[in-house]
């Protein structure tokens, strides 16, 4: 999530804790399981706290299950052979990884009384976790809204369970990230995207190029926006090599 653009210390303290990339200069790590904390993940217990989220505000996409999603951070990071699981002094829950990086978390009334952790055999810094709603359907090139908005609130559930109370308090006193136009909430696009649009029942708006950043690779969903309706379709149009058409469907 960028915080940007509001005028308190705190939005910027917290960009640095949680969005604080770190380097990726030393190639594929070893296949070892992890004992040292990575600040990108969170325990058992944030995790647990972005469920009950899903559970409490899954009416924003009713047809969606919640996965969560490995996405590479350091450079030449591989999801070969990689190893995930919810692990505490005396429990051990194996987490299936599939092929396109999502995993299922699944509850656990072991992990919450050990104060479980998320444990990755990689190395701390090497990949992030994003909250995964998809509901069936929705076309390659698009996003539903209500998926996105059910992603942001499951993900900023997770991110400030560990944080101090007063620092919360502050936070939240300047409007939550998933309900104000004040915060942008930054997405991982799957290619880089050239334009988007936001489309309902024949009604359908450019969004601005501010919205897009680093080529492209990255965007900010507009889910603060209550004049459009979960249903509405969040489209990209996909850059092309030099020489190619884009490839674009309403």
């Amino acid at each position: 999530m960028k915080m940007r653009c509001v005028p308190l210390a705190g939005w910027l303290l917290l960009q640095g804790l949680l969005m604080n990339p770190a380097c990726a200069e030393d190639g594929p790590a070893a296949v070892v399981v992890s004992t040292s904390k990575d600040p990108d993940w969170k325990t058992y217990r944030a995790f647990n706290a972005g469920l009950d989220v899903f559970d409490q505000q899954h009416s924003m996409a009713p047809a969606a299950s919640l996965r969560f999603v490995l996405l590479p951070k350091a450079a030449g990071a591989s999801l070969k052979d990689i190893k995930l699981r919810v692990a505490g002094d005396d429990m051990s829950i194996p987490l299936a990884v599939a092929e396109d990086g999502t995993f299922a978390v699944p509850r656990s009334e072991a992990a919450l009384k050990e104060d479980a952790e998320l444990m990755l055999n990689r190395k701390p810094g090497t990949f992030r976790w994003r909250p995964d709603v998809h509901t069936p359907g929705v076309p390659p090139n698009a996003r539903r809204l209500g998926d996105l908005r059910l992603e942001c609130a499951v993900r900023w559930a997770v991110e400030q369970y560990e944080l101090p109370y007063l620092f919360r308090k502050m936070l939240n006193a300047a409007g939550q990230p998933c309900v104000t136009a004040r915060i942008k909430v930054d997405n991982i696009a799957p290619r880089p995207i050239a334009a988007m649009y936001l489309s309902l029942n024949g009604r359908r708006t450019q969004l601005p190029a501010s919205l897009l950043e680093d080529g492209g690779k990255v965007y900010l969903a507009p889910v603060h926006d209550q004049d459009w309706p979960d249903d509405a379709l969040l489209e990209f149009e996909f850059l092309q090599p030099p020489g190619q058409a884009t490839s674009y469907t309403n």
